[in-house]
């Protein structure tokens, strides 16, 4: 069992493997905020084992009542979820690394000294136009944003928000508004309360349909593996998509080998990043030998090539003339993109009528605007599943009026560099075949 209080001769100094551990298990798992029992008292529940709930006490020393931390001498992933996601503390912080905090600690945690300050805007105003349905206005949402229950930031994690609409006009996640409506519902109120101004959120009523219209916006390509890099060919076996260890040319527009060819020694010339799934980043990798392929150990070797690697694959965007051929939608009066829950997963702003919608190869809607500012501007892939827009080595220009069709073959996808690309045309996502064709039909 732990002790009752630490000396500062027992304060650590350096992260430790097994305190980092649990650290890396509270900022990859699900746990969301219930409520607060006081300024330093917290009641979590964790997505997995089936939504357990922990109390977590900050104080010298800190307490939580999961197994794995009466077990020993070390702080469990909750509390370093409440220390790290919570308070904002960097992992190597000194008061993230002690298993209990003085008075004069506490205090700075609460006051966030610890935390980069950064401006918010609008905090002047008050939310006090009101929109014809008698909720208040939603705010608008920044890019610091985050949701009071799960503390991700909101418009990087791209997943359906809901807002208060009697009190502060703050967003927070359909999903969690939904656990914590699961929470409340003991006391069987029809109204929920907001966890930041306290006041009341919305009808329970509300959020269920929010929730249930919102789970209508996952699609077939989100539900893929994440080994499979979707709208991505192997250039020299023609797997379709490409599975596994994918391999990306540095030199060469869109150039992709699978794990086999990148093996046998294909492609030479250049060097080669690699990434493991399409949710991951781009990693770097040494020239390749006739003996076998050396990563990259040094910390500015590797900085340095991918900086440089960043710079060429930031000027690969998706060409206008594409991005304007896939399918608009107006919404009209008798949408069902108008009822509650549904929303653009870029602004996260719900759709309103007179507006134009952009569908995507894997069936995702989006604004108009906010999707091609995406896909002109940042990537060029769906923001959501990761799936690749323009691939110049499978595409030829079969846009019409509107509506863009796939008629992928082996024979179409082909070597190419810089200095040759063919026509255009639109590929999409859903698999016919063992081997690995695919076609896209728009409605």
């Amino acid at each position: 069992m732990l002790r009752r209080g630490y000396k500062a001769s027992e304060r650590r100094r350096h992260l430790s493997e097994r305190l980092s551990w649990h650290q890396d298990q509270a900022l990859s798992s699900s746990i969301y905020l219930l409520r607060e029992m006081g300024p330093t008292g917290f009641l979590l529940r964790e997505e997995e084992p089936e939504y357990m709930d922990c109390r977590v006490f900050l104080g010298n020393p800190h307490v939580c009542n999961c197994s794995t931390f009466l077990k020993g001498e070390e702080l469990c992933k909750h509390i370093c979820w409440v220390l790290l996601k919570k308070f904002k503390l960097p992992r190597n912080h000194e008061s993230a690394l002690q298993l209990g905090l003085g008075e004069r600690e506490i205090s700075d945690l609460l006051r966030g000294i610890h935390r980069v300050q950064t401006p918010q805007p609008g905090t002047n105003d008050h939310n006090e136009h009101v929109e014809e349905d008698g909720y208040i206005k939603q705010k608008e949402i920044d890019s610091e944003d985050i949701c009071s229950i799960c503390q991700e930031l909101l418009l990087e994690k791209k997943l359906p928000v809901t807002f208060c609409r009697f009190g502060c006009g703050n967003s927070i996640h359909i999903k969690c508004m939904k656990i914590l409506a699961n929470y409340q519902s003991t006391s069987n109120t029809s109204m929920l309360k907001c966890p930041l101004c306290r006041k009341e959120f919305a009808p329970l009523k509300l959020i269920l349909e929010e929730f249930k219209n919102s789970s209508k916006l996952v699609t077939t390509a989100e539900k893929e593996r994440l080994d499979k890099h979707l709208g991505i060919p192997c250039n020299n076996c023609k797997q379709f998509p490409v599975e596994g260890k994918c391999y990306k040319c540095t030199e060469c527009i869109e150039y992709h080998l699978c794990q086999e060819c990148f093996d046998s020694c294909c492609h030479l010339s250049h060097t080669f990043t690699f990434r493991e799934k399409r949710n991951q980043k781009w990693r770097s990798l040494e020239k390749r030998t006739d003996e076998a392929v050396k990563y990259i150990d040094t910390k500015n070797e590797i900085e340095e090539k991918m900086s440089h690697f960043q710079e060429k694959q930031d000027q690969v965007y998706t060409p206008k003339h594409v991005v304007r051929s896939l399918p608009l939608q107006l919404i009209t009066k008798n949408s069902k993109l108008l009822a509650p829950g549904y929303q653009c997963l870029l602004c996260l702003k719900a759709f309103h009528l007179g507006q134009h919608t952009r569908l995507l190869p894997c069936t995702h809607k989006f604004h108009r605007k906010c999707i091609d500012n995406w896909l002109f501007h940042k990537c060029n892939s769906c923001p959501i599943d990761g799936q690749v827009i323009y691939n110049p080595l499978t595409w030829k220009n079969s846009a019409v009026n509107g509506q863009a069709h796939q008629s992928v073959s082996n024979r179409d996808i082909i070597h190419l560099s810089k200095q040759k690309e063919p026509d255009l045309f639109i590929p999409g996502c859903n698999e016919l075949s063992n081997s690995h064709l695919f076609l896209l039909s728009f409605w």
